[in-house]
């Protein structure tokens, strides 16, 4: 199985004096456990507004996490739903027997089982499941919101739903009021060796898209990835408590290297050699043979012809394709340029964003003066430098070249 990096953290944010999020997981080091149940990560926001919606939130991910093992010859899809609407029911009860006439004890929640080669996500509420693939982004959970009803029948954009006044309006929650509140449970779904798999609460989604999620979720370990979306929440705004939890299965194996015409012509004249030698060493045995006795003849296996490709040649091949085909030409290889490109910061500018109207990515993003830091933070009139992409990428994305160098 691949292996697995995660990592998760909880931030008050800039405005909140307390911390109403809260987050765990349980990664069992018993081979029996881990394929009867797997691994289990829990993200709850208490909701603002409401009394002990920190006390909520606790309790969700603490008995998910401790009565989830409990029962493993139940299915984990089973075991998710009748645990959540227990949490449901309890903090309905809570709230009627300690706090006053319509006070609630409420909380969202997502929580992801990775079982064998499989997840499921679990969530009431607007707190998130992401899924990223082939540098694609997916939003697994269901948002049980106002905003989030609007976006799914075409009303409003994503971007229109971040400003939205309504955007904290859920339509459903644990501890909301309804005692048989739904719990969305997913089939389970194939993982694949390089997915990233996001918890988050809407701290983070406030302000960050899908594409800035893709974007800064694109390169580093899962605490990088943890960290520096938090920071980039803190940095726009910070006004809600900010809780991300994720979770790496394996990494994307490269794919080998294709070996150049020249290895795959000198392969080619080489067995072409040996199918003759062999042919006319036959012929010349059989003349012998017509002279003289009979001889034994024991044919000597082909020897090994290993071909070993250019380290400096790779192939990638989109995820639609599933063989590349090979094609000789003697026409000569085209020349692109390739520039140094400099771009100054615009106003209301993210690093993820500035990468992808160049068209690269964070590798080839630098400061002014050659450092790679944590580019969370970037400033209006900051001068960046986007290293070895074309001049046509530099002019079109508002940049000026500089440094020119000609790349075969």
């Amino acid at each position: 199985m691949p292996t697995i990096d995660s990592f998760f953290l909880t931030d008050p944010g800039q405005k909140r004096a307390n911390n109403e999020d809260c987050v765990g997981a349980n990664e069992p080091t018993d081979s029996r456990q881990l394929k009867q149940s797997g691994r289990l990560y829990v993200v709850a926001d208490g909701l603002g507004g409401h009394q002990m919606g920190e006390k909520a939130s606790k309790y969700a991910v603490d008995t998910l996490l401790d009565l989830y093992y409990e029962a493993p010859e139940i299915p984990p899809e089973k075991r998710l739903r009748d645990i959540i609407q227990q949490v449901n029911q309890n903090l309905i009860a809570t709230a009627r027997r300690e706090l006053g006439s319509g006070e609630k004890m409420a909380t969202t929640v997502v929580a992801a089982v990775l079982r064998e080669n499989t997840v499921q996500i679990a969530n009431v509420g607007d707190s998130r499941a992401y899924l990223i693939r082939d540098n694609e982004i997916h939003q697994v959970s269901r948002d049980h919101s106002f905003v989030g009803e609007l976006i799914r029948s075409g009303t409003i954009t994503e971007e229109e739903a971040q400003q939205s006044r309504y955007r904290n309006r859920l339509t459903r929650s644990l501890g909301g009021g309804d005692v048989n509140v739904e719990v969305d449970v997913t089939p389970p779904i194939t993982l694949r060796p390089g997915d990233i798999l996001i918890l988050c609460t809407d701290g983070l989604t406030l302000y960050a898209s899908s594409r800035d999620l893709l974007a800064y979720a694109s390169r580093g370990s899962a605490q990088s990835i943890v960290e520096r979306l938090v920071r980039f929440a803190n940095v726009h705004g910070g006004s809600d408590n900010i809780t991300v939890a994720v979770v790496k299965y394996g990494s994307k194996s490269a794919l080998p290297a294709m070996p150049s015409w020249k290895i795959i012509a000198a392969a080619g004249a080489g067995a072409l050699i040996l199918f003759l030698l062999a042919f006319f060493g036959l012929r010349f045995a059989g003349r012998l043979a017509t002279s003289t006795a009979t001889p034994t003849l024991t044919a000597s296996p082909l020897p090994i012809l290993t071909l070993t490709p250019e380290p400096t040649l790779t192939a990638t091949l989109s995820p639609t394709e599933t063989s590349l085909p090979l094609e000789i030409t003697a026409s000569p290889t085209p020349v692109e340029t390739m520039v140094d490109c400099q771009y100054t910061v615009q106003s209301d500018e993210i690093a993820g964003r500035i990468v992808e109207m160049f068209g690269t990515d964070f590798s080839h993003l630098f400061r002014q003066d050659g450092t790679q830091d944590d580019f969370a933070i970037i400033n209006l009139g900051e001068i960046l430098i986007l290293n070895d992409i074309s001049n046509d990428a530099c002019v079109n994305g508002g940049g000026e070249s500089i440094s020119p160098t000609t790349i075969p």
